[in-house]
C-alpha cells in the first residue's frame, strides 16, 4: 500500500513508491484495496509500468494497447492473432477485442464493412488505416495521431509504431462503427 490513505496500488509487480494521489491502480493479478469513495480507477491486465510518475499504460484504450504492444518484441507471423505473433489484421482484431470489447474479423477486406470510411486526413486516434482499394485491401493499421500508426508490418519485422509516409501512404481510413 502506498503512503497516503487515498492512494492504493495493487499489482503483481514490485511495490512502487507512488506519490499521494486520488488515482487507484489495480492489476487483475492482485486484489485492490481501494476505498468506496474513490473516483479514478485504472484497471489493467498488465502491471503498471510506473505508478510513481502517472505513466500507467492505458491498456483500456485502443491506442494505449496498440502502443504498448508495439513497444514489445512481437514478431510478424502470417495468420498470427496473439502476442506470440501477429499479422496486420490479427493485430488490429486483438487490440479492439482486448481494449474495447469489439470483435473484428481477422481479414482486411472483411474489416472494411465494420468501419465508416473516411479520408486519411480525417483520421482520428483509434481509427483504422487501410492500404489498397476498397474491396481489395492488403494492409491495415491503427492510427495513433500525430501522423503515426501501429501495425504488424511484414515478415522479418516486429509490431511497431510507424510514421505515415508518401512512399507507403494509406488508401483510406475508417472509424469502427
Amino acid at each position: 500500500s502506498a503512503p497516503a490513505a487515498t492512494n492504493h496500488v495493487a499489482s503483481s509487480a514490485a511495490p512502487s513508491s507512488a506519490p499521494a494521489t486520488t488515482n487507484h491502480v489495480a492489476s487483475s493479478a492482485a486484489p485492490s484495496s481501494a476505498p468506496a469513495a474513490s473516483t479514478n480507477h485504472v484497471a489493467s491486465s498488465a502491471a503498471p509500468s510506473s505508478a510513481a510518475t502517472s505513466n500507467v499504460q492505458n491498456t483500456g484504450s485502443v491506442t494505449g494497447l496498440a502502443t504498448s504492444l508495439a513497444n514489445n518484441t512481437i514478431p510478424y507471423v502470417w495468420g498470427g492473432k496473439t502476442p506470440a505473433g501477429f499479422d496486420c489484421s490479427g493485430f488490429v482484431s486483438y487490440v479492439f477485442q482486448h481494449a474495447a470489447g469489439i470483435s473484428l474479423p481477422s481479414y482486411t477486406v472483411a474489416m472494411e464493412s465494420y468501419v465508416n470510411k473516411e479520408s486519411v486526413s480525417a483520421a482520428q486516434p483509434g481509427d483504422l488505416l487501410f492500404w489498397g482499394t476498397p474491396g481489395a485491401t492488403y494492409h491495415v493499421g491503427i492510427y495513433l495521431g500525430n501522423n503515426q500508426y501501429a501495425s504488424a508490418p511484414t515478415f522479418g519485422q516486429n509490431v511497431k509504431v510507424q510514421t505515415i509516409s508518401s512512399y507507403f501512404y494509406p488508401s483510406f481510413a475508417g472509424r469502427v462503427k
